[in-house]
């Protein structure tokens, strides 16, 4: 305890134990991607994040008892906060008044092309010979996908079997660019071809496929 200058005691407050507990996992969490991005899946190991975070064993052993829990956790926690960033940042375009479907492709990009994806594309290539992570990983990409489809549902009033199989495209046309980057930095190439994408997006969805 500290006491002031007038001799009373002054008691620390304690953490409550559910925020001690966020603490810890948020570090965790956040340890495990910077290594995914800085260091690849080989060398992302529960030794390396321990001592990013100086953590012990058991306490990641207690949050998360196996390297495809602590990896596939890492990124749920990432794609929820960028899902909350492109939901956010969708709105913000539509109540401008810029066109939704462009408005869509623009934030997916940002999102596809900056350095943090590397650690899906890691677990991604990891997650083919790895049966547990492929598990885990798919059960992600299907929230993902989900919640990213009621943004697109609701923002460019389009739904239905030819909505869902746009927004599908897009989304391997972003995965494939962002795969791209690693052999050739060309933004300019990368901005027509996203401006190609868009009139065939707009072609197919207002045609009503």
């Amino acid at each position: 305890m500290k006491k002031t200058g007038t001799g009373a005691a002054v008691k620390r407050e304690r953490v409550p134990q559910a925020e001690r507990r966020r603490i810890t996992r948020g570090k965790l969490l956040d340890a495990t991607i910077d290594s995914l991005v800085e260091d690849g899946y080989s060398r992302t190991t529960t030794v390396a994040v321990g001592e990013r975070t100086g953590l012990s064993r058991g306490t990641q052993l207690h949050h998360f008892p196996s390297k495809a829990d602590l990896l596939v956790a890492a990124i749920e926690h990432l794609a929820d906060e960028r899902s909350k960033e492109f939901e956010a940042e969708i709105e913000a375009r539509f109540a401008k008044g810029d066109d939704p479907i462009d408005a869509m492709v623009d934030v997916l990009w940002v999102m596809f092309s900056d350095p943090i994806y590397w650690a899906t594309i890691e677990l991604m290539v990891a997650a083919r010979t790895d049966p547990e992570l492929l598990v885990k990983l798919e059960s992600f990409e299907r929230t993902l996908g989900g919640r990213i489809y009621a943004s697109f549902k609701q923002q460019t009033r389009r739904q239905g079997r030819e909505a869902k199989a746009s927004l599908e495209m897009t989304l391997y046309f972003m995965r494939g660019l962002a795969m791209e980057r690693i052999f050739r930095q060309n933004e300019a190439h990368y901005t027509h071809l996203l401006k190609r994408w868009k009139a065939q997006l707009h072609q197919l969805l207002d045609s009503g496929g």
